[in-house]
């Protein structure tokens, strides 16, 4: 197993179910509202266009200069569509000997998807910038630079795209969690890592594309792009969900 499957496991064995399933804390009257990224991401029902069970399949690519790069798939199949539209659903994150296993999702109107990978994406930062394993707590650090960036100074632009033949209409959250950060010199190697995610309403699932790019030098090609992208879309056959 590599090791940011390794540590994806980690986060999802020391964090239980709460990795995938936590919802944010509501503000109090003391503090900001929301952004327009953080309800994209966070609040809201992002499965709000499931109305059956069905799987969703997604394709993830790593590539680039600075390690060896890999393809695998991630599934996420809603089991359960109950009368109050919330959802069952399991999620199976990579395949083979990268695969680790996730606590299933109970009563969600969130994609476990895109937590998972934002959870995993921190730990990755982690071991990148502290090869020898000094800091292990270092990933919360990164964890509050992106929700800053979230809060304070992400984009938002509607954009449109094609899926399994139909056009949707959504929106692209991106930010730059550490270009500015005042510790950038710690871990300047990775300190312009630009951050994706494309999203629609329509979609089934919501999450349709999340992208991360570690630039390389002036011209060279990128240190880490990784591509998380949904493939597929398939109700389960009736008789298959009877026996559920």
């Amino acid at each position: 197993m590599m090791i940011k499957q390794r540590l994806f496991a980690l986060v999802v064995l020391a964090c239980g179910a709460s990795a995938i399933q936590a919802e944010p804390a509501a503000p109090d009257a003391t503090e900001a509202p929301f952004s327009t990224a953080e309800k994209m991401l966070w609040l809201g029902d992002q499965l709000q266009a499931i109305k059956q069970p069905m799987v969703l399949n997604y394709d993830f690519e790593r590539t680039g200069t600075y390690e060896h790069g890999f393809t695998d798939t991630v599934e996420l199949t809603i089991t359960k569509v109950k009368p109050n539209g919330l959802k069952d659903g399991a999620i199976r994150f990579f395949s083979g000997e990268r695969n680790f296993p996730v606590p299933p999702a109970e009563d969600t109107d969130a994609n476990p998807v895109l937590k998972v990978y934002f959870q995993g994406d921190v730990y990755e930062m982690n071991r990148l910038t502290d090869p020898d394993g000094k800091s292990r707590e270092r990933w919360r650090y990164f964890q509050r630079r992106i929700k800053l960036a979230l809060a304070e100074t992400a984009g938002v632009k509607p954009v449109s795209f094609e899926f399994d033949g139909q056009h949707y209409a959504g929106q692209q959250i991106t930010f730059q969690p550490y270009a500015k950060d005042p510790k950038r010199n710690e871990f300047e190697q990775f300190a312009d890592k630009a951050y994706s995610v494309i999203v629609a309403d329509r979609l089934p699932g919501y999450v349709y594309r999340v992208e991360t790019v570690v630039p390389g030098a002036s011209g060279e090609p990128p240190l880490i792009h990784e591509v998380l992208q949904l493939k597929s879309a398939v109700a389960m056959a009736r008789e298959k969900t009877a026996a559920r």
